[in-house]
């Protein structure tokens, strides 16, 4: 791969990370931080190459978006290209958060999931017994009949669509309360007598171009129905790391979330101390969370058709409900 290519993958893989156009001035610095120190007019001119060939669109004085044609390259680009564009684009959204749990306001990252519109009454048992039982992050949701619009999302003739609450929503509150984290890994736990044992199987986010818990929601490997009825299956979770001298200030925020409702958190590690059989870093511990795929994924297992889009979009709080508010 020519080293102009790669500068050009690069910038479309950044103008992919925002909904809104953007400019020469902000594209230069996200290069910057991934090791490409282009100047400004270096990156006009890839911007007019790009442009030319329908990837990127201008408008004007707010910069330029990329356009599917473009996203469609970048999704045929070399695998080892990709890796590492999905914690860059998780790190992004959650720092996108802007949601403050002290005053319960602010934008949070939404999962949607679009499903068979037979299974509507399904999905509010489903969201209620995952709050229930602590496998649901926030106690927010909003559910769409089929028809309906909301921003860009338009719901298909015979689906329904559910929005739940991304666990990276739990990141940017950690992130801009000054708490650093790692992405570390993705996989499916082990839950005996509603305990979770172990991790079974992983995968690291540093080393795949897919978010790795679809790995395992999509090869139907989950069995969360069966934690929900009966205490014991296999749950899809991922672990965070963080440095031990933020450990009490991380409980402390989780704490006043779980006092508002918030849930999600399957397992909380101690410094230098191994989590679900999984060997933690040198003054690190690690955070253990429930896939954000959880409410699809039990659906799936009912038997529905769901369609997936995980993590969605930033939406605001209050054009959710509460997950009580649905009787």
């Amino acid at each position: 791969m020519s080293e102009s290519l790669r500068k050009e993958l690069e910038i479309l893989r950044v103008l992919s990370e925002h909904n809104e156009p953007i400019g020469s001035t902000l594209i230069r610095r996200e290069l910057m931080k991934r090791g490409f120190f282009l100047s400004e007019r270096t990156v006009r001119y890839h911007l007019q190459l790009l442009e030319a060939r329908g990837l990127v669109r201008g408008f004007g004085k707010k910069g330029r978006k990329i356009t599917p044609e473009g996203l469609s390259e970048l999704s045929k680009s070399l695998a080892y290209q990709r890796i590492g564009f999905i914690v860059t684009k998780f790190l992004s959204m959650a720092y996108s958060v802007t949601y403050d749990p002290e005053v319960d306001y602010g934008k949070v990252v939404a999962n949607v999931f679009m499903i068979d519109k037979r299974f509507k009454d399904k999905i509010f048992d489903v969201v209620h017994k995952l709050s229930e039982n602590n496998l649901l992050t926030a106690p927010y949701i909003k559910v769409m009949d089929e028809g309906e619009e909301y921003g860009e999302l338009s719901v298909p003739e015979g689906k329904v669509a559910l929005f739940t609450v991304c666990n990276l929503t739990v990141d940017g509150i950690l992130m801009h309360s000054g708490i650093p984290l790692f992405f570390k890994y993705g996989g499916l736990v082990q839950v005996l007598d509603r305990k979770p044992l172990r991790f079974v199987e992983m995968v690291s986010y540093d080393g795949t171009t897919i978010p790795p818990l679809e790995i395992f929601v999509y090869r139907k490997m989950t069995s969360i129905r069966s934690v929900l009825n009966v205490g014991s299956g296999m749950i899809p979770a991922s672990l965070r790391e963080i440095p031990a001298q933020a450990r009490d200030e991380t409980e402390s925020i989780l704490s006043g979330l779980r006092r508002k409702g918030w849930g999600g958190i399957l397992a909380f590690g101690k410094p230098n101390e191994n989590l679900l059989g999984v060997p933690v870093g040198l003054d690190r511990f690690y955070l253990c969370m429930v896939g954000g795929l959880v409410p699809g994924a039990v659906l799936m297992e009912e038997g529905a058709h769901v369609d997936t889009f995980a993590p969605h979009c930033l939406i605001p709080v209050d054009d959710m409900r509460r997950v009580e508010e649905y009787v």
